[in-house]
């Protein structure tokens, strides 16, 4: 086990674009630590940089207060999960797990004791004697995994190893893996582009965008506290509603306008009094959208609703609105037009049925229209 440190890292392929800038980040030893972002954000670059697959062109790299950055893959002590599994065809899942051993002239007596160790751990006992091309894809996976374990590494490093598995699949391996990391206390850095793992998995997430940290939090921090519109935009799914408004202020209390209808906020006066030019951009989780059976609240037309039983995702289209959506292979935060809200009740929606939505102010977020960054 060992802490990690990232200090000014820059990275350039063609010595212009920097895949990495100032990179700089401490993780604790024993911390699952993931790195989120669309692609080509940098974060399989910080990971194959600590790795020692690639140099640096600036910067240094700890690896329990030792300085690696100029030292070889080989001489870090660090284990890489990858996305392929990268297994040998020919080879048995004992002798898969055990390679790397056998090059090191472990004897193999020792081997056997650590691959069986292992196969415990990983429910694999039953599969040691079978090659590859006879398991799933859970369970090819799992044999990565263990062919790391063997090696008792200072740190995992794992990139997008979940990518391959279907949907039911990635979700039991991602919590064999939590637990697994809990059980042996191995610090462990994740890369992968699924918030939604980011969120089940991590102690600390750093969120990238082009080369540069965004914001570094707990899961619960980045969610409910993000820095700037683009953290709160990728975080949680489905994506934050954004919309342009004007501030309006009565005594000490701010308000905006949606709708039509007059929206209270919680900052101080003073604080959206700071960004001067009278508009602002808010933002509200459509989990934090509440349906009011009063007269209060926006009245709002539904325009598709989508079940997954007792849970409802309901659309309303607005001009000026928009939530966060994952566009595509890059998935990057995009824009679509209107309003979504999540709910979770036995009520029957209907498409061009008007709903009462309610805000509650602490849970609208301000950011400035120009910087992008959260308002107080």
């Amino acid at each position: 086990m060992a802490s990690i440190e990232f200090h000014g890292i820059t990275k350039s392929y063609d010595g212009t674009m920097k895949a990495l800038s100032d990179f700089s980040l401490e993780i604790e030893d024993g911390a699952f630590c993931v790195l989120v972002g669309p692609s080509g954000c940098g974060k399989s670059t910080a990971l194959k940089l600590l790795a020692g697959l690639e140099p640096a062109n600036s910067g240094r790299i700890l690896i329990d207060g030792t300085d690696v950055t100029d030292l070889g893959p080989g001489k870090r002590d660090i284990a890489m999960v990858f996305q392929n599994y990268a297994l040998y065809p020919h080879m048995s899942v004992r002798s898969n797990m055990g390679f790397g051993l056998k090059m090191r002239s472990i004897p193999r007596a020792e081997i056997d004791r650590k691959v069986e160790e292992a196969a415990r751990l990983l429910e694999l006992t039953d599969y040691l004697d079978r090659r590859p091309r006879a398991l799933s894809g859970g369970q090819r996976q799992r044999v990565a995994l263990g062919r790391a374990i063997v090696r008792e590494p200072k740190a995992f490093l794992m990139d997008e190893p979940l990518s391959n598995l279907d949907a039911k699949l990635r979700v039991q391996t991602r919590s064999e893996i939590v637990r697994l990391q809990q059980r042996l206390g191995v610090t462990t850095i994740y890369v992968t582009h699924d918030q939604t793992e980011a969120l089940t998995m991590a102690d600390k997430i750093v969120v990238m965008r082009d080369g540069v940290i965004q914001q570094i939090g707990a899961p619960d921090d980045l969610f409910h506290t993000p820095a700037n519109i683009f953290v709160a935009g990728f975080i949680g799914s489905p994506g934050m509603n954004f919309f342009r408004g004007p501030i309006e202020f009565e005594g000490e209390a701010g308000f905006t306008r949606l709708a039509g209808a007059r929206v209270r906020l919680a900052p101080a006066a003073n604080d959206l009094a700071a960004i001067g030019n009278g508009e602002a951009v808010f933002g509200v989780r459509p989990e934090h959208m509440t349906v009011n059976g009063s007269e209060e609240g926006l009245p709002l037309t539904l325009a598709l609703v989508e079940s997954l039983g007792t849970e409802k995702i309901l659309h309303f289209d607005m001009p000026g609105a928009e939530h966060a959506v994952m566009s595509g292979e890059e998935n990057d935060s995009a824009r679509r037009s209107g309003l979504l809200a999540r709910v979770i009740d036995d009520r029957r929606y209907r498409a061009g049925d008007v709903i009462r939505i309610a805000l509650p102010p602490e849970k609208i977020h301000v950011f400035h229209p120009e910087t992008h960054q959260v308002v107080p």
